[in-house]
């Protein structure tokens, strides 16, 4: 759902991105960025210091975003590129979906949301080898990360946690399903 925003979003960022390639920094540098204040964010969660383990998750998800758009928007992007975003975006969701779980006492729940969000992805890089695309359901990488956020900012990990369990496994069997009616064309 937030994905629809990529094209305004990489608008938005096009003076930031510009400047940034101007000065040499490459999109998996900033990518790396991404997973470091993600790795940071779910160090904080298990410290219990939860705004400023929201901070850390914002920060994450901003270079998450920024890595794209200097991509797009700088013709610098790369297979490798897309490869290694979409395995630290892995490593990050697990890490701190699994932080907020030791945290909040819920590492059952935590499983659960980890195997959906990996689903999530799994499911459309799967479909996206037979059709076109698959980017169908609710629970994107965005979504799921605005849930923690709002969870972690007001202190309903437990809440945040069943939501991003329920919503993620309901999207993959979306693209399930939807993957089975493209394929019946």
């Amino acid at each position: 759902m937030l994905s629809k925003v990529k094209p305004i979003l990489g608008d938005f960022l096009k003076p930031l991105t510009k400047k940034i390639s101007e000065i040499g920094i490459k999109p998996n540098y900033i990518t790396a960025l991404a997973l470091i204040s993600g790795l940071v964010s779910a160090y904080f969660i298990l410290s219990g210091k939860l705004i400023v383990a929201s901070i850390f998750l914002i920060l994450s998800g901003f270079f998450d975003a920024l890595d794209g758009a200097l991509a797009r928007n700088e013709m610098l992007k790369t297979e490798f590129g897309g490869f290694l975003d979409s395995v630290m975006d892995r490593y990050v969701d697990s890490a701190v979906i699994l932080s907020a779980g030791i945290y909040s006492g819920q590492l059952l729940i935590a499983s659960i949301a980890i195997i959906g969000a990996l689903l999530v992805s799994y499911t459309r890089a799967r479909a996206e080898n037979i059709i076109e695309k698959c980017d169908v359901g609710f629970a994107e990488r965005g979504e799921r990360t605005f849930i923690l956020i709002i969870g972690l900012l007001f202190n309903y990990i437990f809440y945040a946690l069943i939501a991003i369990a329920i919503l993620s496994h309901l999207t993959a069997i979306h693209r399930i399903y939807h993957t089975y009616i493209q394929t019946k064309k």
